[in-house]
C-alpha cells in the first residue's frame, strides 16, 4: 500500500490537469486557421501528457520496481513511440465505431441470405445483435489484451516486454472486468441522477458519486497496469547479463 501512494498522488495531479486541458480543448473554436492550429497543438499536448502519465504507470510497476521519478523519466524517453501506439489504437477504435454504425445494411443482407438458405425467416436485428457481441468482445477483450502489453513494453524497455501475467488466460478475463470497472461503471455512476430534494443535496450526491467514480477508475487502472507490467525480473532482463 505504501508503494501505491506516490503513483496515486501523481495520478491525482496529472488527471486533474489532463481533465482541465480536455475541457479547455473542447471549448476552442475552429473558425480560423490560427485557432485551428492552436486546437491541434493543445490536442497534441493532451495526447503526449496522457501517454507520459499512463506510460509512467506501466514503468512504475515494472519488475525492477523503480522510483516514481525514474518511471517518469523513462516514460518521457519513450514518449514518441507511446504516442504513435496511442494514435494507432485510437484509429482501431474509430474503425470499430464506424463498423458498428455501418452494420445495419450488412446485417440486412446477411439476414436475407440466411433466410433463403435455411428457408426460415432470420431477422436483421438478430444478425446485428451478433455483430454487436463480436464488436464488444473486440473492444473490451481482444484489442486491450493485445495493446496493453505493447504499451507496457514500450514504456519500460522501448519494445514489447510485458510481464508474464499478461500472457495467462486469467488476464483475458481480468482485462475486460477491470476496464468495465475503470470506464463503464464510473461513467454510469457519474451520470446517474438520484431523486433527492434540494440543490445542496443534489450537489452533495454528485460530489460523492464523482469521488466514488474516480476511486473506481483509479483502483481498476492501477490494478490493470500492475497485472500488465508485473513479472519476475529475469523475464525482462537481457539474456546476456553477467551472473555474479
Amino acid at each position: 500500500m505504501r508503494r501505491l501512494v506516490p503513483i496515486a498522488a501523481a495520478h491525482g495531479v496529472g488527471n486533474a490537469l489532463l481533465l482541465w486541458l480536455g475541457y479547455y480543448w473542447l471549448g476552442l473554436g475552429e473558425t480560423r486557421a490560427a485557432t485551428l492550429a492552436w486546437s491541434a497543438l493543445v490536442a497534441l499536448v493532451l495526447l503526449c501528457g496522457s501517454c507520459w502519465l499512463y506510460g509512467a504507470t506501466f514503468a512504475y510497476f515494472a519488475p525492477d520496481r523503480p522510483r516514481l521519478r525514474t518511471a517518469l523519466r523513462t516514460s518521457v524517453r519513450r514518449l514518441a513511440p507511446l504516442a504513435a501506439a496511442a494514435i494507432a489504437v485510437l484509429a482501431v477504435y474509430l474503425a470499430l465505431a464506424w463498423l458498428a454504425a455501418a452494420s445495419g445494411q450488412p446485417a440486412f443482407r446477411i439476414a436475407s441470405y440466411l433466410t433463403k438458405l435455411f428457408r426460415r425467416p432470420v431477422k436483421p436485428s438478430a444478425v446485428q445483435g451478433v455483430f454487436a457481441v463480436v464488436l464488444w468482445l473486440v473492444r473490451w477483450m481482444a484489442a486491450p489484451v493485445a495493446a496493453l502489453p505493447v504499451f507496457a513494453g514500450i514504456a519500460t524497455r522501448g519494445r514489447r516486454a510485458a510481464g508474464t501475467r499478461s500472457r495467462t488466460r486469467l488476464y483475458w478475463i481480468a482485462t475486460p472486468v477491470l476496464l468495465v470497472c475503470a470506464l463503464w461503471l464510473p461513467l454510469k455512476l457519474a451520470g446517474w441522477t438520484p431523486h433527492v430534494g434540494g440543490f445542496w443535496m443534489q450537489m452533495g450526491s454528485f460530489a460523492v458519486r464523482l469521488a466514488i467514480a474516480y476511486l473506481l477508475f483509479e483502483g481498476a487502472w492501477l490494478t490493470l497496469a500492475f497485472l500488465t507490467s508485473g513479472g519476475s525480473p529475469r523475464d525482462t532482463q537481457s539474456s546476456t547479463a553477467v551472473s555474479p
